[in-house]
């Protein structure tokens, strides 16, 4: 489970900590940094891949020139707090292996400048609470001719702690220098080191268990954007995966519904969420074999996706993400009322909070909505986050919405839709940063 992301120069973040629960709200003014936030777990998720930094920040093709994936927003040039020559990203977190839970530090930091001729990891390391010294420490300088060809890293390892160069050539398919390609993924997917130490019994090592075990926490992260235009359109069977702009929606929910019992579940919730008396889904073929989703209402009324309301098919697109049997550990939704009527708010948080509630998986949204806030759980408003600017700054800050002064009591008395509704939230930031300036 993520526990709290820490952002130092990154994007508009100058240095800011996220805590996460279950179930993250993010509510914010347009250009307060949510979707900032979003490009931070993305970078996270790019090191899970086994990417580049350069190909993280930028795309990623594979063969035949295939787009693998879409860089981050701004590339290089704005991925940096007004400028700055790097930025840091670091998550902690608790993972499970067998019986133990470890909890967990991860950090790595980016070097942009004139120097090199590509972004470059100055600085990534491994914590582990329930270990004496840290899994890895990395440290390179671009500049210095010792390290042209590797990236300097200190395991400590059941050998005892001892410094070793990380060999890019034994991780297949790669021929870059160490220090572009993180060391976390390098070592979980099958690079070993050279120099001091065991080749041999390295692969079986602490520190090869550890970054494997850190991978998991990043590696199973799903960014939905929906696009009803998209979902609309029939999927070979097979396709199981449903896409980050809903694509593959019908061949999805024909998987799904091969279950009865999972079918059920899923009629039971699109009935509750919309007016639609939906009593069974079938899948008719095209021309090409592809399949289309087609909704049986009782009164025998047959819609498929192509004429189904734009809100209808954003409820089936969470169903079949949150419902499917590709399910994810993590997931980030921007906006999930868009299209939703607002009677319906509450059951679409009902649905999150439950499948959040067993512990496999966590939700991050970001919303506008006043009235989504006021059906949110108690549990769930401890993690409710205001990100927020002071004036005319650029700078973007995170605040956990129960920690403001006052905010508890006001909560408790008139909702927390009418403190963002009035803009007593940024307001009262506001005066608690006038606050502290007077007080200096």
């Amino acid at each position: 489970m993520l526990k709290s992301l820490r952002l130092e120069n990154f994007k508009s973040f100058k240095n800011a900590e996220l805590s996460l629960g279950d179930l993250t709200v993010l509510v914010g003014t347009n250009a307060s940094g949510k979707s900032n936030i979003r490009d931070a777990f993305r970078f996270l998720h790019g090191i899970s891949r086994g990417y580049s930094i350069a190909e993280i920040i930028g795309e990623k093709y594979g063969e035949g020139g295939v787009l693998q994936w879409r860089g981050i927003r701004g590339g290089t040039k704005e991925i940096t707090y007004c400028g700055a020559d790097s930025f840091a990203i670091a998550i902690s977190f608790s993972v499970h292996d067998g019986d133990t839970e470890y909890d967990m530090d991860y950090l790595i930091q980016i070097k942009l400048d004139s120097s090199s001729p590509v972004p470059y990891i100055r600085k990534e390391s491994l914590y582990c609470e329930q270990k004496e010294y840290s899994i890895f420490e990395s440290k390179f300088d671009f500049n210095s001719p010792l390290y042209l060809n590797s990236s300097k890293v200190r395991f400590y390892d059941y050998m005892g702690s001892y410094t070793q160069y990380v060999d890019p050539v034994t991780f297949e398919n790669y021929d870059q220098l160490a220090n572009y390609i993180p060391i976390l993924s390098q070592v979980a997917l099958g690079a070993k080191p050279y120099g001091q130490g065991d080749r041999e019994n390295f692969t079986n090592s602490t520190a090869r268990k550890f970054c494997e075990i850190a991978l998991t926490a990043i590696t199973e992260m799903r960014f939905l954007d929906i696009s009803p235009d998209i979902m609309r359109l029939p999927t070979f069977a097979g396709q199981n995966v449903l896409g980050d702009r809903g694509e593959n929606l019908s061949s999805v929910m024909l998987d799904i519904c091969r279950d009865e019992t999972r079918k059920a579940i899923l009629l039971d919730w699109l009935q509750a969420l919309t007016p639609m008396d939906a009593k069974d889904f079938d899948f008719p073929e095209d021309f090409t074999g592809k399949v289309l989703l087609r909704i049986e209402e009782a009164s025998g009324q047959k819609t498929t996706a192509y004429s189904a309301s734009d809100g209808t098919l954003r409820f089936l697109g969470l169903l079949a993400a949150l419902l499917g049997n590709q399910r994810s550990r993590f997931y980030f939704f921007e906006e999930p009322e868009n299209g939703i009527h607002p009677n319906r708010l509450s059951l679409l948080l009902q649905l999150m909070e439950q499948e959040v509630s067993n512990g496999s998986m966590q939700i991050v949204i970001t919303t506008h909505s006043p009235l989504l806030l006021n059906f949110l759980s108690p549990a769930s408003l401890e993690y409710a986050s205001l990100m927020y600017r002071i004036g005319d700054r650029a700078e973007s800050r995170i605040t956990k919405i129960m920690d403001i002064p006052n905010a508890r009591e006001l909560v408790a008395n008139d909702g927390l839709s009418s403190l963002l509704d009035s803009g007593w939230l940024e307001d009262a930031m506001y005066f608690l940063e006038d606050e502290e300036v007077q007080n200096a």
